[in-house]
């Protein structure tokens, strides 16, 4: 009973909860850990890293700051950054899972997962660097994409580290 109290106590300052001595028990036995790698080995706040045409950042972002999606958010301020400046959008229109749309200064721009084949190889190499990417369209047609990227903790590695060398093998589980 006394480790379990000092157990659940040190726990809890380190901010984890413990629902009770069996659930601890249980995970004594445990030998594999699925984790989402979002907010847990990244920081949860997707930044902008990759922008091509400073013109298709400006109509992307343009559209994005009408949403309220995180990868929009990194979108914005990542032209932000970059010193672009933005233009009002009009007929704004979110579609879950993939993307938006809206006009700016009368172009039609879709900002998205969908891209011709042709693009397809340009945003593997982005996605072997670990980035999302999104494809930005204007008038139809595909104009460029952006990479946004969440970065890793600086704890991760030695938190990844720590469990191998526990023995715990480690799954991520994504989305």
């Amino acid at each position: 009973p006394m480790s379990i109290m000092v157990a659940t106590g040190r726990a809890a300052t380190a901010g984890i909860l413990i629902r009770d001595a069996e659930a601890l028990e249980i995970l004594e036995k445990i030998d594999t850990l699925v984790i989402d790698k979002t907010g847990t080995l990244t920081e949860g706040k997707p930044k902008l890293v990759t922008a091509g045409e400073p013109e298709v950042l400006r109509l992307a972002a343009s559209v994005e700051r009408m949403s309220e999606h995180p990868l929009a958010a990194a979108i914005v301020a990542g032209a932000k950054e970059w010193g672009v400046t933005l233009s009002d959008a009009r007929d704004f229109r979110a579609s879950p899972g993939q993307g938006v749309t809206g006009t700016v200064e009368g172009k039609r721009i879709e900002v998205g997962k969908s891209a011709p084949a042709d693009w397809l190889d340009r945003a593997a190499v982005l996605q072997r660097d670990g980035q999302t990417v999104v494809f930005v369209s204007v008038d139809g047609q595909t104009a460029g994409l952006l990479g946004i990227a969440d970065p890793i903790k600086p704890s991760a590695r030695e938190a990844i580290e720590s469990l191998h060398r526990d023995g715990i093998r480690i799954v991520i589980w994504t989305v």
